[in-house]
């Protein structure tokens, strides 16, 4: 009769089996976690590298696009205020050489009039008066008529081609007249000074290029 605690070669076999059938399941469960690691590596390395180079990329072209924003901005700045400065030449030397010209025409018209204004040593013209003299500027007294005489004498005038258009008071026994030709082409300011028991003497003589009083 058999032992029943003995171990048949039935029971044997059933454990080999059960065993190789453990470590396989063991086997397959690493492989599995393994090959679960894997594809989460390689999911993480292909989105979350590619994700970092995307967002690092996107930096670098931000930081392009704000450098290259910031330098045309400076040579925008550069350009204006290169425009402004040369505007601004432009104008002061304009401006300097309105006021040089504005000068050289002051100065040449200021010649002008020196080279028209003569002064020269005429003689006083005589007088009928005597006495104290007191100027009558009255039409047809007898100042009038030696003022008249002695601008004559001075601008070269015949007393019968000339029109008194001004006789009036230039100071202390003096006398300023402006007279032209009845044609109006020459005119003259003439200063008188009377000399007493000598009459009208002429001082200075200017001709001037238009008529104050016409």
């Amino acid at each position: 009769m058999k032992d029943p605690k003995k171990p048949t070669r039935a029971n044997n076999n059933r454990s080999s089996k059960t065993k190789e059938q453990a470590i396989t399941r063991n086997i397959t469960i690493v492989l599995v976690v393994v090959l679960i690691l894997s594809l989460l590596f390689l999911a993480y390395t292909l989105f979350g590298g590619g994700g970092n180079d995307d967002e690092n990329s996107f930096l670098d072209n931000s930081t392009e696009s704000s450098s290259v924003s910031s330098q045309s901005s400076e040579e925008e700045s550069s350009s204006e205020s290169e425009s402004s400065e040369s505007s601004e030449s432009s104008e002061s030397s304009s401006s300097q050489d309105s006021e040089e010209s504005s000068e050289t025409e002051s100065d040449e018209s200021e010649d002008a009039d020196e080279e028209e204004a003569t002064e020269g040593e005429w003689e006083p013209v005589g007088t009928e008066q005597t006495g104290e003299h007191v100027t009558n500027y009255s039409e047809g007294s007898q100042d009038r008529i030696e003022i008249k005489r002695a601008t004559s004498v001075a601008t070269g005038l015949s007393e019968n081609d000339m029109i008194e258009w001004w006789v009036g008071n230039a100071g202390d026994q003096q006398v300023e007249t402006t007279v032209s030709n009845k044609d109006q082409t020459d005119t003259y300011r003439v200063v008188l000074k009377w000399v007493d028991g000598q009459g009208w003497q002429p001082l200075e003589v200017e001709k001037l290029s238009d008529n104050p009083y016409n």
